[in-house]
């Protein structure tokens, strides 16, 4: 009998934690919301913020990006981002946030002046990044984030988020489509995964279809094995394909996944 127990309760245990995070994803879902009703848009999940004016002369995109959320941005004033107080000119003062990245910089805003606690943006509409205290006149945090479960995977001093699994090692991804103008296959380089997820047979070789949540965003938990997978097609009624080397990886690691497209794990 207790054979019997012992396994019954792990599954009890697990899905009681698969729960919890989908239900953490839920409200990281509704704290992009709130983002998008102050700034008109979902938050990017890939962009350069740069130091100097010079920096951001060299990247249009990462420049239009940031007008868009605040149109009067000073680009002039210079802006210590990575902290090591001092301001590198040019390109090479960047700090490139990722897809897990971007999800804790534009939900959290900048660090207050203790450096342990996300505190929104300054109202200041030409510097929104200034540093201030906790709290008083900000927009944001839109999120309130659990400040024991940062984590720095890539070692640049901009923090991702890892999901409430006991000793989860991997962060959570967000993937913006940019209001369906299609989500960018440079954002998902360098995370682990190949693709975003999309609608289809998840069998080796097949053909990808329209990808989930086309027209907003993607949000993935590694889930319980701390493996994201390869990503690319996805259908409830099939099962995961295994490796077949050189050219396949083993996609049975993504049935645990948890993402803002399903209701709990994808299998």
């Amino acid at each position: 009998l207790i054979g019997l127990l012992v396994p019954a309760i792990g599954a009890v245990r697990l899905r009681a934690q698969q729960a919890k995070v989908r239900a953490e994803i839920s409200n990281l879902e509704a704290s992009i919301a709130s983002f998008k009703a102050d700034f008109g848009m979902d938050p990017p999940s890939g962009i350069v913020l740069y130091e100097d004016n010079a920096g951001w002369s060299t990247d249009p995109r990462s420049k239009g990006l940031i007008r868009q959320m605040w149109p009067q941005f000073d680009f002039t004033i210079t802006r210590d981002i990575n902290k090591d107080g001092s301001i590198t000119g040019g390109s090479a003062g960047g700090t490139p946030l990722n897809a897990g990245e971007c999800l804790v910089f534009f939900l959290g805003g900048v660090w207050d002046t203790s450096g342990k606690t996300p505190n929104g943006f300054s109202k200041n509409p030409a510097n929104p990044f200034a540093v201030s205290t906790a709290g008083g006149g900000r927009l944001g945090p839109y999120y309130e984030f659990d400040n024991s479960r940062f984590v720095d995977t890539d070692g640049d001093k901009a923090p991702e988020y890892l999901d409430s699994f006991p000793s989860q090692q991997l962060p959570y991804l967000y993937f913006s489509s940019y209001d369906g103008r299609g989500y960018r296959s440079s954002e998902i380089t360098g995370t682990g995964m190949d693709n975003v997820y999309h609608q289809g047979d998840p069998a080796h070789g097949t053909t990808l279809g329209p990808a989930f949540k086309s027209k907003s965003f993607q949000i993935i938990s590694p889930g319980a094995d701390f493996k994201y997978g390869t990503g690319g097609n996805y259908d409830p009624d099939k099962y995961f394909p295994g490796e077949n080397l050189p050219t396949y990886k083993d996609r049975t690691v993504e049935s645990d996944n948890i993402t803002n497209f399903v209701s709990g794990s994808l299998k």
